[in-house]
């Protein structure tokens, strides 16, 4: 998320940031601030309709007209197998990962439709398609996420709007660093070469950047991809072209 944000930042996009927690939320408000783009924070849970609609007003409040929407919040979820999982779980899931982009859709709709033009990229993961063990729950409802992206697409065409997605798979960061730090020490290999032996089905043998991730979203995003509508692109090195 943050990288999304300085990158549409360094394209002179207005900004309007949403999260949860308010610290992380104004760490990037002082980065976007420091590099001369213009930002509004509010902090926001998107299973919350009513949180959400006062982001979508208060965007329009500052800045006019809502171009672009960019849904990146996700909750992964309870790391069981399914036959041992609690169907609230499922639903607590569903609630931050379809739910939650479809308020902010259904919000930001008559905007962009009132203007003839709009751009919805909700962020996505290869788990859509190659569910693995224990997140079955994270899996399904990325993929409602994914039939959703590609509903918008057909439904709000018309209306000048597109709606795509973006699919990652791992990328660099905390999560990722976190992981290599505890899957090197228990298969008792230097940091370098666990991150190599998990890159050596990756085409590309390296996990991608997030500001490289964010590079996919701003395209997706600008006029580059003008005829681009319910896609969905993936961002992974090109793990899903190996067998």
């Amino acid at each position: 998320g943050r990288s999304i944000a300085l990158a549409f930042a360094r394209e002179g996009a207005k900004l309007a940031l949403a999260a949860r927690r308010t610290e992380r939320l104004q760490a990037v408000v002082e980065e976007v601030e420091a590099a001369g783009g213009e930002v509004v924070a509010v902090p926001t849970d998107i299973t919350d309709r009513a949180a959400c609609q006062r982001l979508v007003d208060t965007t329009l409040e500052r800045f006019g007209r809502i171009d672009v929407l960019v849904q990146n919040g996700h909750y992964d979820g309870d790391y069981k197998i399914v036959a041992d999982s609690d169907p609230d779980d499922w639903r607590a899931i569903m609630e931050v990962n379809l739910f939650g982009a479809l308020h902010l859709v259904q919000l930001v709709a008559p905007a962009m439709r009132a203007q003839r033009d709009g751009r919805i990229v909700l962020i996505n993961t290869g788990a859509s398609t190659d569910p693995p063990p224990t997140l079955g729950a994270y899996a399904a409802s990325k993929a409602a996420l994914a039939s959703l992206a590609r509903t918008v697409a057909v439904e709000l065409g018309p209306d000048g709007i597109r709606a795509n997605g973006v699919q990652l798979g791992p990328v660099q960061g905390e999560n990722w660093q976190g992981w290599v730090e505890t899957g090197s020490k228990a298969a008792g290999m230097t940091r370098e070469e666990f991150e190599r032996d998990q890159c050596k089905d990756v085409p590309l043998r390296s996990v991608p950047t997030p500001d490289e991730c964010a590079g996919a979203v701003v395209f997706l995003a600008s006029d580059l991809s003008a005829r681009v509508t319910g896609q969905s692109l993936a961002v992974n090195g090109g793990r899903w072209f190996v067998s």
